[in-house]
């Protein structure tokens, strides 16, 4: 762990758990809103429920994609955000990756134009030209979702590829007073690098879901 600083570690953390809350709120909506057989399951269920789950799957993507692109301090607070890892790296020491995280960086903003308009304009704050009509409602796609989440998951991938941890054979029983250390380098360690978009999920998912309602119209 001496290669990088604990708070580093906390930040890598922070958002590798935020990418795969992402990619299975994104699974959920795959799962239960793309297909149209499924759609008249769950409207004839429960539509206001389904409907209102939607949009809040979306929302929060939305705004958590956002919140990763965010710069490093708004208004003089820190903001957990893949920027403020660029920050905290030591680019005379790792000169190479951190232009290539600020390129994928760079890319992410491009793409994520429309995610992060939806955000400012409707999910994280209240456009009042749009709640009266005089603008539209900002428009995005899951096609930029998902090639947003791909390229978190590329810059997760370049960092990791540089400071993954190696697994160390460690005996407890000859110093027991490592449990607790061994527990934190465990909690903090930097991952191998992995496509996170292949991820598999625990089964209390959008198809479980599915399921059971099909079953409770069917009783």
């Amino acid at each position: 762990m001496a290669m990088l600083t604990k708070p580093v570690r906390e930040l890598y953390s922070n958002i590798r758990g935020e990418l795969i809350r992402l990619h299975y709120r994104r699974l959920l909506i795959s799962q239960l809103f793309t297909s149209p057989d499924t759609n008249e399951l769950l409207n004839n269920a429960a539509v206001r429920f389904f409907t209102t789950l939607k949009w809040d799957l979306l929302d929060t993507i939305t705004v958590a994609i956002s919140r990763l692109t965010d710069p490093p301090t708004t208004r003089g607070f820190n903001n957990a955000s893949m920027q403020q890892l660029i920050r905290n790296l030591d680019s005379g020491a790792f000169p190479d990756l951190v232009k290539s995280l600020n390129a994928i960086h760079a890319e992410l903003k491009s793409e994520a134009v429309r995610i992060i308009n939806w955000r400012n304009k409707w999910s994280g704050h209240r456009d009042f030209d749009v709640v009266e009509g005089r603008v539209p409602l900002p428009a995005i796609s899951l096609v930029e979702v998902d090639k947003a989440l791909g390229l978190i998951g590329k810059f997760l991938n370049e960092f990791e590829v540089v400071f993954q941890d190696i697994p160390k054979e460690i005996n407890l029983y000859d110093n027991p007073e490592l449990a607790k250390e061994l527990d934190e380098m465990e909690r903090l360690k930097i991952f191998p690098p992995i496509p996170y978009e292949d991820r598999i999920f625990l089964p209390d998912n959008g198809n479980t879901v599915i399921e059971l309602v099909r079953k409770a119209l069917l009783s």
